[in-house]
């Protein structure tokens, strides 16, 4: 188990989650994956603005909120991402990225760095619409049953009882993956000529299914639990489990 000044070292010097928090134990985790949340909701005004200069600069529509704004969103995405490149001058790497070791451009010649820059500005944009539709909404940095479950620390976004949050980063990246096919050769064996998933849609499938969870009435309460020895209690309906952290040290996380 690391010690106080280790996991004080750990969140002073993180950058990335490439710094392996697990190796902090339970408490270090937490406290670790909250300062990168910490970096990335701070970051949001600034990654919004960065977004509507892109979109402007690239002839691109007005980003006014709305959930129309996105299906506008998307038909932009389609050109941009037709180009394979775009004008980023920007050098930094989103809090939650990892560049995998020794890993080439991603399709259609895109560079990682940019792409996951484009990722993180396009899903702060989406939560917003999200958020406007859903009150209640907030981002949260995720707490899941247990400690080494597969959303455990990621930034998503919560309203609460829906036991699924929805994932801004995901569904930007989904939307963005997603033009690649539209823009083969229909000759191509892995050309699709319909879009499976866009930012509108993402935006729907999370909508809808939380106005008829509400509907049903069952209570708001956010599944984000506090940092520490309270992080993965679920005080929502589906009670009764925490974070275990002798799992995590058996198992060498």
């Amino acid at each position: 188990m690391a010690s106080k000044d280790q996991i004080a070292r750990a969140i002073a010097d993180a950058e990335t989650v490439r710094d392996n928090p697990f190796n902090l134990g339970t408490r270090g985790y937490w406290a670790f994956q909250d300062a990168l949340f910490d970096r990335f909701m701070a970051a949001k005004p600034q990654r919004l603005d960065e977004l509507r200069t892109l979109v402007a600069d690239t002839g691109g529509p007005e980003l006014d909120g709305s959930p129309e704004s996105l299906g506008l969103l998307d038909d932009w995405l389609s050109r941009l991402m037709a180009h394979g490149q775009w004008d980023d001058p920007a050098d930094w790497l989103p809090v939650w990225a990892r560049l995998p070791t020794g890993a080439g451009p991603l399709p259609l010649g895109l560079e990682r760095p940019p792409y996951y820059r484009l990722q993180e500005r396009l899903a702060f944009y989406l939560g917003d619409v999200l958020i406007s539709q859903l009150p209640g909404s907030q981002w949260v940095c995720w707490r899941e049953r247990e400690f080494n479950l597969n959303r455990t620390g990621e930034f998503l976004l919560d309203k609460g009882t829906f036991p699924t949050p929805a994932a801004p980063l995901d569904s930007a990246a989904s939307a963005m993956a997603s033009v690649w096919p539209t823009l083969l050769d229909p000759s191509d064996r892995d050309y699709e000529p319909t879009k499976k998933y866009t930012l509108r849609s993402e935006f729907d499938r999370h909508v809808l299914r939380r106005l008829e969870w509400e509907a049903e009435g069952r209570p708001l309460d956010f599944q984000a639990a506090p940092t520490g020895d309270g992080a993965g209690v679920n005080r929502g309906p589906y009670k009764g489990s925490r974070i275990r952290a002798k799992i995590g040290e058996r198992r060498g996380y």
